[in-house]
């Protein structure tokens, strides 16, 4: 327990935020204390260097005893706390006055002259403890006379030291309310976070892929981190379903060959008769591997297309010769089937394309219109421009494709139940999106109004 609260990002950040509160109040509080005790310090030093200035304006009109005059018949507090001191220019204290509450050590702790000074007066403070200091002006005469006023200062006792307890006090109750604070706001702050550990452990423990994390409120950084996440579990899931689903009809195609394959095998390897019979079986063989491989490559294609990193060689070309080819490729398999192909190219169509991948494309799709156009039917071929796009289309006149199957025929080995009679892998439509894509453009499908199937690529033109 304490070193999961020793790790807890919540707890760090509240100490973090605690200590950035204690620094940033202890400076404050500094600066406001330098700055009211050096106020205090001018205002004591100005009011003593006045009185020392106005006991000095009685000496100027006359003798010192006007300045003693002066001390003993002036009955004001501030002269009652004061020290008064009247030094001859040999050296000798021609007059002393001493508060009432002063001692001998506190007496000699003031120094005097002579003082070799430019100024005519001289403040300064002699500190005595930790809470008193002397606050002392020294006016200095022409003629070697000096007259020093002191005061014992007690700002620190009287108003800087409880200033000192209260923010002792106030500061430490606000330090524990702001880490106790910190905590809550950091605990809250950070709960998206956990969310994302939960579900995550959730995931790896117990491999419910339908596991979310719960989304905060508001836009906020974490609100679109955990927006993001569940967007990449989405997308993971989905490769994971087409994974799965890619696995199972792989190996539902897979076993009938394979099975077929073994057979022929086995069967060759027992003939001890007609050599002919052998030489058919292998043949078969060798039918049937060649397909498996088709089939692998095939996948192959298609992962590296649909993964960004299939190798395009694009040229410049204009996709009429590209569909012009594939026509006369199957112009043989529509006279067999009797089915009429024909050809809309009205203007040229650019675009930048690897001719060999587009091209397999292009086959695929007329291949599949044939393969599912009746007898008698017809094919037709349309290029055109439109806008920025090229757009290639083949349309049929077969039986269209079913209404719950236009997304899914474009999976990796799906075949549809009305294709389970034809020969084929169930990966032409799949290798056209993937090469489409590949080339930045889409793959599209849509049913006729008059019947059958259209097959539409759109890719980007060039000028």
């Amino acid at each position: 327990m304490l070193e999961r609260l020793r790790q807890s990002l919540a707890l760090r950040l509240a100490l973090q935020y605690a200590l950035l509160f204690a620094l940033g109040s202890g400076l404050l509080f500094g600066v406001l204390y330098w700055t009211l005790a050096d106020s205090l310090n001018h205002r004591e030093l100005a009011a003593l260097e006045r009185q020392a200035r106005s006991l000095a304006s009685a000496f100027d009109r006359g003798a010192p005893a006007d300045v003693i005059s002066r001390v003993n018949n002036n009955p004001s507090p501030e002269m009652a706390a004061a020290f008064v001191r009247l030094v001859a220019p040999d050296g000798v204290v021609a007059f002393q006055k001493l508060p009432d509450d002063w001692i001998e050590t506190q007496v000699k702790a003031v120094p005097f002259g002579p003082f070799t000074l430019n100024q005519e007066v001289r403040t300064e403070r002699i500190p005595q403890n930790a809470l008193h200091d002397y606050s002392i002006a020294t006016y200095h005469w022409p003629n070697g006379w000096q007259l020093q006023v002191g005061r014992l200062m007690d700002s620190s006792a009287v108003l800087l030291a409880p200033l000192r307890r209260a923010f002792a006090l106030t500061g430490a109750g606000a330090l524990v309310f702001a880490f106790a604070a910190g905590i809550v706001l950091a605990w809250r702050a950070t709960r998206p976070l956990r969310l994302v550990s939960e579900t995550a452990h959730r995931i790896l423990e117990t491999g419910d892929l339908a596991a979310r994390v719960p989304g905060p409120g508001g836009r906020g950084e974490l609100a679109q981190l955990v927006a993001q996440l569940n967007t990449l579990l989405d997308k993971n899931a989905a490769h994971v379903r087409v994974l799965r689903d890619t696995l199972d009809n792989l190996a539902h195609d897979l076993r009938t060959p394979l099975t077929r394959l073994r057979g022929t095998a086995e069967l060759a390897l027992g003939d001890k008769g007609d050599p002919a019979e052998v030489h058919a079986a292998l043949a078969g063989c060798v039918d049937e591997s060649d397909r498996l491989l088709h089939l692998l490559e095939t996948l192959l294609d298609i992962s590296a297309a649909e993964a960004g990193v299939i190798k395009l060689n694009r040229d410049r070309l204009d996709v009429r010769s590209l569909v012009g080819r594939a026509v006369d490729l199957y112009r043989d398999v529509a006279e067999e089937k009797k089915i009429t192909v024909t050809l809309d190219q009205p203007m040229p169509a650019l675009c930048a394309a690897d001719a060999i991948r587009l091209g397999q494309a292009v086959n695929n799709l007329l291949d599949n219109a044939l393969k599912y156009t009746p007898a008698g039917g017809q094919v037709m071929l349309t290029t055109k421009v439109a806008g920025d796009t090229v757009v290639i289309q083949v349309s049929d006149s077969g039986p269209g494709i079913p209404a719950g199957e236009f997304d899914a025929i474009w999976r990796r080995l799906y075949r549809g139940d009305s294709s389970r009679s034809q020969r084929g892998l169930g990966l032409g439509l799949s290798l056209v999106r993937a090469i489409v894509e590949a080339h930045g453009g889409k793959a599209e499908v849509h049913n006729a109004d008059g019947g059958g199937a259209v097959f539409s690529i759109h890719l980007p033109a060039v000028g």
